[in-house]
């Protein structure tokens, strides 16, 4: 309580005193990023299934979560449920809404040993949904006489809610595209007849090469960190959608028929692996005229140096080209880490960062949640962040439609991230008449990984 210059007998009413030196609970602890609170906090929660978590924080704004299995424990056994209970412990983080905890590594080992049977990073959102985010205002200025009411009501809604090495074998293969103006808000998509050199035979995936098509950006996105489109007064409202992570089973070719159903073209942000497994899916992407980025190699979500940055754009670039026949200057960051190297270099290298504006958040969260955080977020210009692989993206897949249908009837028209660039640069020759060039992705160093 702050202190009067006018003495007043009621500063020593008993609700003033109290609240003057209120200690904080463990969940406000909690909120505030105190680690040993947070374990404390999960502990409480977890104890009734034998699970028993340490926390620590590494760095600022990330947490890392050790979880003690029992032997007994189906999540010590099963890849199910151990993807139940990360989804599980993300979900009451997010429930904290604490503005400290922005990265969660989740590691898994037996009880009572050192050995890490696995780990999971993920990515929170600063804050949960508005409902949470109102309730805590409320209780900020709820004092003296409702504060022990307000502390009761919170604990009850937060609870309710619940190498091998790579052997490293140097030869550049270039990646040249064709540059020219722009003449309309669209990505042009031109065959030629330049061929890259044959990758090794661990890899070729197929015999033939693809039809080469260019996903360039004008110039002055070159190497540019971009959140979305800044449009004019008066111009349509677009939104792209974009998938990360993919092709995967089942999910990738759901997301496509729904897409195809509404008529509507998206951008999928493809991971090397991922493409190198499913073959098919990722030409499938493409011959439905959906665009695509690069997502790295592995998706590795800690900082890389620049050896690393570059094996993994290099080799994602090179299995996608061999692949679809795709050169894409598109790029976005696993996890959207824009610390390390991985971002300088592919800065370096002439490609687009592209984030997002509305994060759907929908690794770990439900249906109705997911829809929730993508319409409150939505803007004209937008870039919306979803997921077709990585992982059981279910909830996306029914999420989808709803989002889609409700989009429309706000008058959304929807457009790939290529073309939402293409528009942002039409929007700027309106006030600042400039030539727009696309720009070709210069050559990348490629490393052939292991097997």
């Amino acid at each position: 309580m702050a202190y009067s210059s006018t003495y007043s007998s009621s500063q020593h009413s008993p609700s003033n005193y109290q609240s003057a030196h209120h200690q904080p609970s463990v969940l406000e602890l909690a909120q505030r990023g105190n680690f040993r609170a947070i374990a404390h906090w999960l502990n409480s929660i977890l104890v009734s299934q034998g699970i028993h978590v340490q926390a620590e924080a590494p760095r600022a704004g990330c947490l890392k979560i050790m979880v003690n299995l029992q032997p007994t424990s189906r999540s010590a056994r099963s890849p199910k449920a151990r993807k139940r209970l990360v989804r599980h412990i993300c979900y009451r983080l997010w429930t904290l809404n604490s503005a400290e905890i922005r990265e969660v590594r989740i590691l898994g080992r037996m009880a009572g040993q050192r050995d890490i049977l696995w780990r999971q990073s993920v990515r929170l959102s600063a804050t949960a949904t508005p409902g949470i985010n109102r309730l805590r205002k409320a209780g900020q200025v709820a004092k003296s006489p409702a504060q022990k009411r307000f502390q009761l009501l919170r604990s009850f809604l937060v609870n309710r809610f619940a190498l091998a090495g790579f052997i490293f074998c140097y030869w550049l293969m270039y990646l040249d595209a064709t540059g020219r103006q722009a003449d309309q808000p669209t990505i042009a998509t031109t065959p030629t007849t330049t061929d890259l050199p044959s990758a090794q035979p661990a890899i070729a995936l197929a015999p033939q090469k693809p039809q080469t098509l260019d996903f360039a950006v004008p110039r002055q996105f070159s190497g540019q960190i971009i959140h979305e489109a800044t449009p004019p007064a008066g111009a349509e409202k677009v939104i792209a959608l974009t998938f990360d992570d993919g092709p995967w089973e089942n999910t990738t070719e759901q997301v496509l028929s729904i897409l195809k159903q509404n008529d509507i073209k998206a951008t999928f942000y493809m991971v090397g692996q991922a493409v190198q497994k499913h073959p098919e899916l990722a030409k499938k992407v493409v011959e439905a005229g959906h665009a695509i980025g690069n997502h790295t190699w592995r998706h590795l979500m800690d900082d890389m140096d620049e050896l690393t940055a570059a094996e993994e754009m290099g080799n994602a670039a090179r299995l996608i080209y061999e692949t679809t026949g795709v050169r894409t200057a598109l790029m976005r960051p696993p996890g959207g880490n824009l610390t390390g190297s991985l971002v300088p270099y592919s800065q370096k290298k002439g490609y687009s960062i592209n984030m997002w504006s509305a994060d759907s958040s929908d690794y770990y969260l439900s249906t109705p949640l997911i829809i929730d955080n993508v319409l409150a977020n939505a803007k004209p210009g937008g870039i919306v962040l979803m997921h077709d692989g990585g992982g059981d993206r279910s909830q996306t897949v029914e999420a989808l439609p709803q989002i889609i249908s409700s989009l429309q009837k706000q008058g959304y028209k929807f457009v790939t991230v290529p073309e939402l660039m293409q528009l942002q640069a039409k929007w700027q020759t309106m006030t600042t008449p400039t030539r727009i060039q696309e720009v070709p992705v210069t050559p990348l160093p490629m490393a052939t990984p292991s097997t």
